[in-house]
């Protein structure tokens, strides 16, 4: 059998693929290749399920992961500056691009990293997407959170995007975490979800009125100048000025004479709806109509006069067929059963 370990050194990191076992370290730490379109397909993939936003947030906690991954591997070191080089040489024979510390101030806890022709740059370009990455600026934001002992956050100053030469990046300390940053998108997306299910109730709510109104209060013609209006269910003031309101126009559109207002598909009866039927008989005599109660049970009768509610000279039946047979003698004619 041939040699199985492939070892190849770029500046001060090493190389070896395990050709045998099918395995690559990277300074002794298992590593992997991908092509820039694979990653493209990964990240294009998360973006298509969980959406722009999700995605985003997604990209800044992983980076700044990645960074206090990477930062911790080197804990105890005092040489922070010579740390930074390495780091800049890692990502540099790694494929990754090329960085540089432009500024850095472990006092004030501050750094500037440029950036050029990252592979996250090479992917959006490929795509054809004009915008910054996150992962990678995160990414350093974890690193520096890692080597100052304390929350780190980035900023973007310049972007290869617009037209620069580099992608700048300017490290600060911020009260911004990743834990934060995923709360606030679980908050925001509650409130999304909270709106959408709010839209759709008020539009299932406006369906439903509309279908309440609809059917809550149909006028319906029994013979020439006589409608009946049946009331179903129990009346608010909404109810209550639709059924007055389609009442006068259907009397004067019909030129109608007399009005059943038929309770039989009541239980129990109010003081509001009481007032409501008397204030739809007050309107409808105004202008020249007559109006009937029908369909007064015993247990209705006991309601309406508990109510305190006046109804002198009001007529009312207890069936429908009685409202009917009186308004047609009412109105001039006479039932005859034929031979």
């Amino acid at each position: 059998m041939g040699h199985s370990n492939h070892q190849l050194k770029v500046n001060k990191n090493e190389f070896i693929w395990n050709t045998q076992e099918g395995e690559l370290t990277f300074d002794g730490a298992p590593a992997l290749l991908f092509w820039d379109s694979a990653i493209e397909l990964f990240l294009n993939t998360i973006e298509e399920i969980s959406g722009s936003d999700v995605s985003t947030t997604v990209y800044e906690v992983t980076g700044f992961r990645m960074g206090k991954l990477v930062s911790s591997y080197y804990e105890g070191r005092t040489d922070v500056v010579e740390l930074l080089n390495e780091y800049s040489d890692i990502y540099k024979s790694a494929g990754w691009g090329i960085f540089e510390i432009h500024d850095y101030s472990y006092e004030e806890k501050r750094a500037v990293v440029r950036i050029r022709n990252s592979w996250e740059h090479r992917i959006f370009k490929l795509a054809g997407k004009n915008k910054a990455g996150v992962l990678l600026p995160s990414h350093w934001a974890g690193i520096f959170s890692g080597l100052f002992k304390q929350d780190m956050w980035y900023k973007m100053t310049k972007s290869q995007q617009e037209g620069h030469e580099y992608d700048e990046v300017e490290i600060f300390p911020s009260t911004v975490t990743i834990s934060h940053n995923i709360h606030e998108l679980a908050r925001r997306k509650e409130q999304e979800s909270i709106m959408e299910l709010e839209k759709k109730v008020e539009a299932r709510t406006e369906e439903l009125n509309s279908l309440v109104q609809e059917l809550s209060s149909p006028i319906i013609p029994v013979l020439k100048g006589i409608l009946v209006l049946p009331l179903i269910g129990k009346y608010n003031e909404e109810r209550l000025t639709s059924m007055i309101e389609k009442s006068l126009v259907e009397i004067t559109r019909l030129k109608a004479k007399y009005l059943l207002i038929d309770l039989t598909g009541i239980k129990n009866v109010d003081s509001y709806t009481i007032h409501g039927i008397q204030k739809l008989i007050q309107s409808i005599r105004l202008i020249g109509g007559h109006c009937f109660i029908v369909g007064v049970s015993a247990e209705l009768s006991i309601q309406i006069l508990s109510s305190n509610v006046k109804i002198e000279g009001i007529q009312s039946f207890s069936s429908l067929q009685q409202g009917v047979e009186y308004a047609i003698q009412q109105n001039g004619y006479e039932l005859v059963k034929k031979n």
